[in-house]
């Protein structure tokens, strides 16, 4: 690092001006983006810097991403469900208008762009759509077609560099094809006496972990392989997938260039993004804290020329990154591959370079020369930035997407950091996209002072109502195998264990009367809010004419479930904490405004099931509710005062109002949110809780649902999740419990696999009728374009009534063993 890196404060991005042309205005004013999500939102922040007009595409399945909002314009694609609907002439057109060429360039033509911005992934480094954009007259933000064919393909790169640079090291691998099903036997042979096992497959034409398996014996090839392909041909238009020796504990750093039309290639530092999980990035800071040791600025010199050199001979236009991965233990590193295009991670390149790469893609798209920016001679690099991808995935269940609903979207508010995210409160989070639902980019003076800037960013950022791997991120940076800068691409799997655990379990404890408290106190000021706009505004809700009764007072029972599940308990995991009994009492009952209460907590008094002939699901309702009601009387906690010592204050609570521009359309369906402060025998507790706002207490009763609150909980770094219920809806969710128990035999839940998320029937490897065995595979599914393998768990006759195809919703029956 140069000495720009001792200064302590952050600077604002350099904003390259784009050129002009002959008649004195901008070359580039009209921007069609095409993509989604936030990388669409990232694009059209640096349009409005530079006063251009920015053209959103969006289909029918995101319409609620803030892209399409944020953007000047916005075309309707059509949809990923009714692909009629945006029907080519062409034959194999591909059902995601995302990836279809003809469809963006009639899209950008229409809007009268003079640009396409591809973004990352989808199109964006596919060489035919680059020819079909310059070939319609408009401008391509990106590299060459060739330099694309030759450097973004991975097969292409390899072969180009054996032939004019052989001195840049590559990891061993094959030079054949992988995507011929007929070679696959000579495949395995070839793997075998050349590389040897393990190896990993690559789609050869993308990135982004798509496509990407770890081989580590010979009969798990082909099934690896087809998976791998399918994977390809989906995410990128071409099932070609590479053959590479795996290299199991190493680093992957990668340099981020940037070229003009006019040869000059600039590198602007290298970013670690060794912290993945299913071959993908989730954690990457820079610059890279293991080069700061012995040797380490020699190496980082070397590994940027190595970078600038292959993009120099291709005659790189654009921004690019190029990929390594380095050996910790030889200090050796090998060429991995070019991403031609914007990478995910570039916003911690811009924080420490003081460079905004989008305008400079902008600039070098217009044929702007490099040489003229003095900000980039030399790039003066300025303290430690690191970013974290939030996404839609449950770690506990070896990271598989999830989705659903944003209930409430509260970024921490602090000083040097980013959030590049296309949600809002109320975003829906769909099986259709990538499960990446935002970035979180923190810059500061050292890496120390980023980390726990980051630690302490997430822990207080709400993003509740889907479970994320918001918990994950934080228990990876505060682990001290991280603190180590000699961590791997390792780090994960192999400190798996510990990382799942909650780096809060302390305060956890700490809070737990809280925990089951808070969200009757909230359900409580929100009832009361809302009298006014009924009948009878001066009566509580529930109200009886007997006062003296135990039962009249104000009690819940409360399932607190957390929004991560436990290690290895994947059905009890939501529900880690059995439901209790809460009573409330205003601690001064002639004063109604009071903010102080008197609460007790008891468990929910176990229940035996009634026997003899009269044994029935509604008679165990009923004894369910008489030993609820019951052991409220016998409780009476508060005929005592001075042993009522539990006492809850709320000390503030402050509703979170929506954007100015949230539209009608964006009520989040009648759901309401607060800050809440409470005290609760002296310990703190600060949530931002959300619930909705319209429950019905009288349907709920007769069919057993509860009240949903979720509360996030900076102390926790993560949400919770509420039920609460009154007494007889608690009994009545019993009752259906036991009814829905009693529906299968012993040993049912073992013979029926059901669709662990919503997803899509991509094969059915068996026929209706086949024997098949415990662990075998008979189905493969796709949700979020990661790709998975239905296994059952006994032996018998396969039963589906699915086809190829099919959308399936989360928790359907996929098949059955008879």
């Amino acid at each position: 690092m140069d000495d720009a890196s001792s200064n302590n404060q952050r600077r604002p991005l350099f904003v390259a001006e784009p050129p002009t042309g002959p008649d004195g205005r901008p070359v580039l004013r009209r921007i069609l983006i095409a993509n989604r999500g936030e990388i669409a939102c990232r694009i059209i922040s640096t349009c409005r810097k530079l006063n251009l007009t920015s053209i959103a595409v969006y289909v029918d399945e995101d319409i609620t991403s803030l892209h399409i909002h944020q953007a000047d314009e916005s075309i309707r694609l059509g949809s990923l469900l009714n692909p009629q609907q945006h029907d080519d002439d062409e034959k194999n057109h591909p059902t995601n208008p995302f990836l279809s060429a003809p469809l963006l360039v009639r899209a950008a033509l229409a809007a009268r762009a003079d640009a396409v911005h591809p973004g990352y992934g989808y199109l964006s480094e596919d060489p035919s759509f680059a020819e079909a954009v310059r070939a319609a007259g408009l401008v391509f933000i990106g590299p060459s077609a060739a330099a694309m064919r030759t450097l973004g393909n991975k097969r292409a790169a390899k072969a180009h560099l054996r032939t004019h640079a052989p001195d840049v090291p590559l990891i061993p691998g094959l030079t054949g094809s992988a995507s011929d099903d007929d070679d696959e036997e000579k495949l395995e042979t070839a793997v075998t006496r050349d590389i040897g096992f393990p190896v990993m497959l690559k789609a050869a034409a993308g990135g982004g972990g798509k496509g990407m398996r770890v081989v580590r014996a010979p009969h798990e090839l082909r099934a690896a392989l087809a998976r791998a392909r399918s994977e390809a041909q989906r995410s990128f238009g071409s099932a070609d997938c590479i053959v590479e020796k795996y290299v199991a504990a190493a680093k992957h750093v990668e340099v981020q260039i940037v070229g003009d039309s006019h040869g000059r290639v600039v590198a602007l530092g290298e970013r670690d993004c060794s912290v993945q999980r299913r071959h993908q990035k989730i954690v990457e800071e820079t610059p890279c804290p293991w080069l700061a040791g012995d040797g380490g600025e020699e190496m980082r010199a070397r590994m940027a020329a190595t970078a600038v050199r292959v993009a120099e001979l291709i005659g790189y236009e654009g921004a690019g990154t190029v990929e390594f991965v380095v050996d910790v233990e030889t200090r050796e590193y090998y060429f991995l591959e070019v991403n031609a295009r914007l990478q995910v991670e570039h916003p911690i390149t811009e924080e420490v370079a003081g460079v905004d790469l989008v305008a400079l893609q902008f600039f070098v798209a217009a044929g702007g020369r490099l040489d003229s920016l003095p900000a980039l001679d030399p790039v003066q690099k300025n303290g430690h930035a690191i970013e974290c991808r939030l996404c839609a995935e449950d770690p506990y269940r070896d990271f598989l997407p999830e989705r659903g609903t944003v209930r409430l979207w509260r970024p921490a508010v602090t000083s040097d950091v980013r959030f590049e995210t296309a949600i809002r409160t109320g975003s829906d989070v769909s099986i259709h996209f990538d499960p990446m639902i935002g970035k979180i980019v923190v810059w500061a003076p050292t890496r120390l002072l980023a980390l726990e800037k980051m630690i302490r960013v997430l822990a207080q950022t709400a993003c509740v109502g889907v479970r994320t791997n918001q918990l994950f991120l934080q228990a990876c940076l505060m682990h001290p195998a991280f603190r180590d800068p000699s961590y791997t691409t390792s780090f994960i799997p192999s400190n798996l264990d510990s990382l799942l655990e909650s780096p809060y379990a302390e305060a956890e404890k700490a809070l737990q009367d809280a925990h089951h408290i808070a969200p009757c106190l909230v359900l409580r000021h929100l009832r009361a809010e809302q009298r006014f706009g009924r009948p009878f505004p001066h009566v509580r809700r529930g109200f009886r004419n007997q006062r003296c009764d135990p039962i009249n007072q104000h009690v819940n029972v409360v399932k607190c479930k957390a929004a991560a599940a436990t290690k290895g308990d994947d059905e009890a995991a939501p529900d880690q904490q059995p439901p209790s009994i809460c009573i409330i009492q205003q601690a001064d009952p002639t004063d109604s405004n009071s903010s102080t209460y008197r609460f007790h907590i008891a468990p929910v008094p176990s229940l035996e099931s009634p026997d003899g002939p009269e044994k029935s699901v509604a008679r165990l309702a009923t004894a369910q509710y008489n030993a609820l009601s019951t052991a409220v009387r016998q409780l009476r906690p508060f005929a005592d005062t001075a042993t009522a010592a539990s006492t809850a204050t709320i000390q503030s609570l402050t509703p979170i109002r929506p954007p100015a521009q949230t539209t009608a359309a964006d009520t989040n369906n009648g759901w309401v949110s607060t800050t809440v402060a409470i005290s609760v025998n002296g310990q703190k507790l600060l949530a931002h809780m959300t619930a909705h706002a319209q429950h019905d207490d009288s349907s709920a009763s007769q069919v057993g649902r509860p009240q949903t609150v979720y509360a996030h909980v900076p102390a926790l770094g993560t949400w919770v999740e509420y039920e609460v219920y009154s007494l007889l809806s608690f009994a009545e969710s019993q009752r259906m419990a036991v009814e829905e128990k009693e529906g299968g035999g012993k040993g049912a839940a073992a013979r029926v696999v059901k669709a662990p998320m919503p997803c899509r029937v991509l094969d059915v490897l068996k026929k209706d009728g086949d024997d098949v065995r415990s662990g075998e595979n008979v189905m493969v599914v796709e949700s979020m374009k990661m790709e998975m393998s239905i296994v059952v768990s006994v032996d018998g006759k396969f039963k589906t009534t699915w086809r190829k195809g099919d959308a399936v919703s989360d928790g359907a029956v996929l098949c059955r063993v008879e």
